[in-house]
């Protein structure tokens, strides 16, 4: 995630928490959908909403099954009523790459860009929606959220992006490879088989802890600022980074490091990034 997405989700963050603290009226209402995949090979499933928790599970039939939770908070009837209107859930049906979208009008949806010329602010409701999912266990999962916004994922096998700004990502018995991003709460992932290409595990405010198993061999990158460093795995030191320069000052070239401590564990492999401000970072072996 680039710095300059990260200002856009803790932006709209920030607006979605105002909004909402003013609101009197509630309307809640839920809704189940069936989305079919094309074909089994290569499927993606793509799932965004701006509030909201979206929890996955896999399991091992051929389609997604979708339960939505959905509320909405207003200051008057005729708000609840414009909210009914015009937030909507985008999804798409009868694809390889299928989506499950919360889209606002005139406004971007979590994970896109944003030009700042909208004004969340401006709104008069906030409209929430809790996913709960079961896939198709090698399922690419790409999960986006960003208020009271915790990620959760059981038994997939699939490659996976997940991003979000309020809340943990929490990976249970996982494989695949990819991306789990967070500004404030934890990233814990316990996999059952190690990631087959470069990862990477980051949040701002929060422990960043990964279960491996016993076989694992990766190239561990690892950095926090306030918290330790531990792992249960015998490793080896790999040489740190080269410097790198920034600038001449004074007429002196000025230096500095990405801040990462390498090391290896097993014969090596894919490089596994553990990145935390305020936190621990743990890399520690399956019980099982």
């Amino acid at each position: 995630m680039s710095l300059n997405t990260i200002a856009t989700f803790v932006c709209l963050a920030i607006s979605g928490v105002n909004v909402a603290a003013a609101r009197e009226l509630t309307e809640h209402s839920s809704s189940q959908q069936t989305l079919h995949f094309a074909q089994a090979a290569g499927r993606t499933l793509d799932v965004r909403t701006i509030e909201g928790v979206i929890t996955v599970e896999a399991y091992d039939g051929h389609d997604v099954e979708i339960l939505v939770n959905k509320s909405i908070s207003a200051e008057t009837q005729d708000d609840l009523r414009a909210a009914e209107r015009e937030v909507i859930l985008d999804t798409s049906d009868d694809a390889t790459a299928m989506r499950a979208i919360v889209r606002y009008p005139d406004q971007p949806a979590c994970g896109d860009r944003s030009d700042h010329r909208h004004q969340w602010s401006e709104l008069r409701y906030d409209v929430r929606y809790d996913f709960t999912i079961r896939v198709p266990r090698d399922t690419r999962l790409e999960l986006c959220t960003i208020n009271e916004g915790h990620i959760v994922v059981k038994g997939t096998q699939g490659d996976f992006l997940f991003r979000t700004v309020n809340g943990r990502i929490t990976m249970t018995d996982v494989a695949g490879s990819g991306e789990a991003t967070t500004v404030n709460g934890r990233v814990t992932a316990s996999f059952v088989s190690a990631p087959r290409a470069p990862s990477l595990f980051k949040t701002v405010n929060g422990d960043v802890i990964l279960t491996m198993p016993d076989s694992l061999a990766a190239d561990l990158r690892m950095k926090t600022f306030n918290g330790g460093l531990y792992t249960d795995f015998d490793v080896q030191t790999l040489p740190s980074v080269a410097l790198v320069k920034t600038e001449r000052r004074d007429g002196m070239f000025v230096y500095r490091s990405t801040g990462f401590t390498r090391v290896r564990a097993g014969g090596g492999g894919p490089e596994l990034t553990l990145d935390t401000l305020n936190g621990d970072v743990r890399v520690l072996k399956r019980s099982n």
